[in-house]
């Protein structure tokens, strides 16, 4: 199973670049959206949590995502706990749902926060998706209906352009129109075919 990590900030339209992709015949895992379903059915983790962060659980036994985020993005250590925990099961499931995807050429791994998180040395090769600041602020505002200082504030958290460029194999600019982007999927999709052969 070959895995082709996908990785880059918000608002540079990652999911697209996947989207294009995917109808060439990869396989796709969501980091975020695994870790969102284990939050709402992986009764282990969410018992250490409730039992390190203590009443982080609502009345259905599901995280209260909004209260654990209060109290780890308030605390680096927290914060280190809340990983330490939470990505064994992250990591586990996404291995779980990439060998189930079988037949395709290669499986890509749409995490964000992929270096941060070390899951790059599951990774045959990485694809950084970027785009201008001031495309990524349109479009977060018009995907999460934030305004434009709290869109600013989100790409400001998160790595630089650079921090991609000296750890990726392949870069996608995603500044322009749905055919320039078709382009570079079809030309990182080849390659990556070719290597497959």
């Amino acid at each position: 199973m070959r895995i082709i990590g996908l990785t880059g900030g918000s608002g540079t339209g990652k999911g697209t670049f996947a989207a294009l992709l995917r109808e060439k015949g990869a396989g796709w895992v969501d980091a975020d959206a695994v870790y969102r379903r284990l939050c709402a059915e992986n009764r282990e983790m969410l018992h250490e949590l409730d039992t390190v962060f203590g009443g982080v659980l609502d009345e259905t036994g599901a995280l209260d995502r909004k209260k654990l985020a209060a109290i780890v993005f308030a605390d680096p250590d927290k914060l280190k706990m809340l990983n330490g925990i939470t990505l064994p099961y992250i990591r586990a499931a996404s291995l779980d749902e990439m060998r189930a995807q079988g037949g395709c050429p290669f499986v890509l791994y749409d995490a964000p926060t992929l270096f941060e998180v070390g899951a790059d040395d599951l990774c045959e090769r990485i694809i950084g998706v970027l785009a201008d600041t001031e495309v990524r602020v349109k479009r977060i505002m018009a995907r999460d209906g934030l305004d434009e200082t709290a869109a600013r504030a989100r790409i400001g958290a998160q790595p630089d352009a650079d921090f991609y460029r000296t750890r990726c194999d392949y870069i996608v600019e995603n500044n322009g129109g749905i055919a320039d982007l078709q382009q570079q999927a079809d030309a990182i999709f080849e390659n990556l075919a070719k290597e497959n052969e």
